[in-house]
């Protein structure tokens, strides 16, 4: 079995996480808030728009919706990891 690397993936994951990125900080500022269902919607269906994959599901789904709801807040960092304003 022979593997090699594709060498756009850097790019390409990237180019992924800049999109959740946008998704994150819309919804986090769109939806600031509103009641934590009408966040959570939007959320998943805006996350799971972005395609190759993308999920976001609970019980990260509902703490993050929860703190866009109260106001704060939210973001993803380049690594990966969901951040928010305590």
């Amino acid at each position: 079995m022979n593997f090699k690397m594709n060498p756009d993936f850097p790019r390409q994951i990237q180019e992924q996480v800049n999109k959740l990125k946008a998704v994150l900080g819309g919804v986090s500022t769109e939806y600031a808030g509103q009641n934590v269902e009408v966040v959570r919607d939007a959320l998943r269906t805006r996350w799971h728009a972005v395609g190759n994959g993308a999920r976001v599901t609970d019980p990260e789904l509902t703490n993050v919706a929860t703190r866009i709801s109260l106001g704060k807040r939210v973001w993803l960092e380049d690594d990966g990891k969901v951040m928010s304003e305590d």
